[in-house]
């Protein structure tokens, strides 16, 4: 189960593959979203290049908040849009109409403030 989103079943193009490693367990794109997470780029090790113990504390962190499409905890991600505390799991933001950016710097937003392409 991802520590993370809290799912032990997750479409894998979504979430990515399970990594495990010192006792944790977490979807590689669940890492790249999450609130407060920075992977070190030159940092071999880790998981994925994010420190054991910075994502121990975003799991701790992420358990205090409830995900506003299903309502239950640990929802990791917060909306990118400043002033917004909406907060949700990777595996619900299709659901809850979230656009989540799949790019450096890998972004999310509610549905609420979801950036628009302008169309000609």
């Amino acid at each position: 189960v991802c520590m993370l989103c809290r799912r032990a079943e997750a479409d894998p193009e979504l979430c990515g593959d399970l990594q495990e490693q010192k006792g944790l367990c977490v979807h590689v794109f669940c890492l790249f979203f999450a609130n407060g997470l920075f992977r070190q780029p030159r940092r071999q090790g880790g998981l994925v290049g994010f420190l054991p113990e910075d994502v121990r504390e975003t799991i701790w962190k992420a358990a205090q908040k409830d995900c506003f499409v299903c309502g239950k905890s640990g929802a990791a991600i917060t909306c990118w849009q400043t002033g917004c505390d909406r907060s949700f799991h990777l595996p619900c933001a299709a659901k809850g109409r979230c656009v989540t950016q799949y790019i450096s710097p890998y972004r999310s937003f509610c549905c609420e403030h979801c950036p628009e392409q302008a169309v000609d």
